[in-house]
């Protein structure tokens, strides 16, 4: 049995700004996990098997030359998409190489969510999809690189999601802190389109960029939960209806902002660091203001709030509309940990103990 496991993510920075090609954002790997394990199925079938819902199957067969699934209810669908999607595309890649897709049983669970099944806002669809496609490149004994594997989950999951960034993606990949540009996922579909999907693999991808940055060692990071759950791809849509002026300015600020704070965190500078975080909110809030897309929720405000009132730079993590905010404290104010948690109790925000992680090994 393959067993492959990818992490959550957050966003520091970049937020909104991350979709548009070439433009920065910084992302973080965090330690909770998604984890597929794969074997060879014994019948015609594949099966897909998930700890979500209380506990769901879905299975596969093949009809002419893609992956058809029997009859079930749309949210067992809805549920398994981005790991059909990852079986679709890499199973395209073998029969281009000449290779014979394989029926197979995969097992799904997931660290990403609370007690009671809720989503914590840490990227549940690209952790399930890069770790399905670590457990395919596996099996399939194709080239384990991790260009391979993101560009893989990038093709997969912009067949669910055509407005993805890919950053979510590039974090369950590369892990640790992540300095991110989106390639034009226009273009990438172009180049599949045209030159089929293992030659796209090999060309350059417009506007991609990834660099992985050196671990702050002068700055702790806090996470909060708002419990309230965000539809990134109802904030997205919202976003978009800001004037064209009025995007291209935040553009122009938002890259001038991360490109800063990458400075900033490879200076080791929590005071710089701390400032461009503030500058990153403020961006947020003019955009939340300027389109009506309720990224800045009366939760986060709170969580934001509380946590600078002790000295903490804060911001919400992700599209906003809920889910999760974090907090940055220098860490000489360490001390001060406990009085945030302890505000945002009061704020109904209840504290997550992540860290950030690097690349996770994976076992057979």
């Amino acid at each position: 049995m393959i067993v492959a496991r990818a992490p959550g993510k957050l966003f520091l920075a970049g937020e909104y700004a991350v979709l548009e090609p070439g433009r920065p954002a910084v992302v973080m790997a965090v330690d909770r996990y998604v984890t597929v394990r794969l074997s060879r199925a014994g019948e015609t079938w594949t099966t897909l098997r998930s700890d979500a819902l209380g506990g769901i199957t879905l299975r596969l067969h093949r009809e002419g030359g893609r992956l058809v699934a029997e009859e079930c209810p749309e949210r067992v669908l809805a549920e398994f998409r981005f790991v059909s999607a990852a079986l679709s595309v890499v199973e395209t890649l073998i029969t281009e190489r000449g290779l014979r897709p394989s029926p197979l049983r995969l097992t799904i669970t997931s660290d990403l969510t609370d007690r009671d099944g809720h989503k914590l806002g840490l990227g549940s669809s690209a952790a399930v999809t890069v770790a399905t496609v670590s457990a395919l490149i596996r099996f399939y004994r194709l080239e384990p690189s991790a260009s391979l594997r993101y560009r893989l989950a990038l093709l997969a999951t912009a067949t669910v999601s055509p407005q993805t960034s890919g950053a979510d993606l590039a974090a369950g990949v590369w892990g640790g802190w992540l300095a991110y540009r989106a390639p034009d996922r226009y273009r990438v579909h172009e180049l599949v389109r045209e030159h089929g999907v293992d030659s796209a693999l090999h060309r350059e991808w417009p506007g991609f960029e990834v660099q992985p940055l050196r671990p702050p060692t002068k700055l702790r990071l806090l996470v909060g939960w708002t419990g309230q759950p965000a539809s990134t791809t109802g904030l997205i849509a919202a976003q978009q209806r800001t004037s064209t002026q009025a995007h291209s300015r935040f553009l122009t600020e938002s890259t001038r902002c991360v490109e800063a704070l990458v400075c900033a965190l490879e200076a080791d500078d929590p005071s710089w660091v701390q400032d461009e975080i503030r500058c990153a909110r403020g961006l947020l809030a003019e955009l939340d203001a300027a389109t009506g897309a309720g990224i800045m929720t009366p939760g986060l405000v709170a969580l934001c709030t509380s946590a600078e009132a002790v000295g903490a730079a804060s911001k919400p993590s992700g599209a906003g509309g809920g889910d999760c905010g974090i907090a940055i404290l220098p860490i000489e104010a360490a001390h001060r940990v406990a009085e945030v948690y302890e505000r945002w109790a009061e704020a109904g925000i209840r504290p997550l103990p992540l860290r950030v992680v690097q690349p996770v090994e994976e076992t057979e």
